[in-house]
């Protein structure tokens, strides 16, 4: 799912890094962000959606380099679930 996002974060090198990009994929937990640069693994980073203005703290989890491409994809989590961050209604998981 293409969500608008603003990120700050800290570059694999170590510098500051923000970027006006989107998600291509969202989740209770976390998302798929596509990126001009790699980012630092296990870094905390802040993403703002851009429809909704809102704010979280999320973790980057792994990068990899897009094939034939200068964009990473690059996987964050949330410590905790957000479940209205992306505006989207995800199902709940069935309790055992």
């Amino acid at each position: 799912m293409r969500v608008p996002v603003e990120i700050r974060g800290t570059s694999a090198d170590g510098s500051p890094h923000e970027e006006s990009t989107y998600t291509c994929v969202v989740g209770v937990t976390g998302a798929m962000i596509v990126t001009s640069r790699s980012l630092q693994v296990g870094s905390e980073m802040t993403v703002t959606n851009r429809f909704s203005q809102r704010t979280a703290k999320f973790r980057v989890a792994w990068v990899k380099q897009q094939e034939n491409s200068q964009l990473w994809e690059t996987g964050v989590e949330s410590p905790i679930p957000l479940d209205d961050f992306w505006e989207v209604r995800f199902p709940r998981k069935p309790s055992h």
